[in-house]
């Protein structure tokens, strides 16, 4: 799986979605990783398409993958180790992973709801408040 194969694969289940759903309401509601996904793809159609999104929903959003892997918390372990930024924080970036959720709420014209436990144990409010 690939950053742009998730995206492409979010907008052909939007244009199936599109296609049957009449005038109905179609959302973006993405979960963890899901966010960096839903906020592609919003982002996508409308600087690609010209066509704005309904809604956008995050649940348990981060700004980045980069940062949400260095927060994510099996990785503390690994944190102490030197290169553990090269190995693991930096391989995402040469995969072209990316998942840029800050920058793309920021273009987003569309409404948004972002939702954020304060105990979730995965990835902190924190980056749930960044976004």
């Amino acid at each position: 799986p690939t950053e742009n194969g998730f995206t492409t694969d979010v907008l052909a289940l939007y244009d199936w979605a599109k296609a049957r759903s009449g005038n109905s309401i179609i959302l973006f509601w993405g979960h963890s990783l899901g966010t960096g996904i839903a906020t592609n793809a919003a982002r996508k159609l409308q600087e690609e398409r010209g066509v704005q999104a309904d809604a956008v929903v995050l649940e348990s959003p981060y700004t980045n993958i980069r940062e949400a892997a260095a927060h994510i918390p099996i990785t503390k372990i690994y944190q102490q180790f030197p290169g553990f930024e090269y190995l693991i924080l930096d391989s995402l970036a040469l995969g072209d992973m990316f998942f840029c959720s800050d920058e793309n709420v920021r273009v987003l014209s569309c409404p948004l709801l972002i939702l954020h436990a304060e105990d979730d144990a995965i990835l902190p409010p924190l980056l749930g408040r960044k976004v």
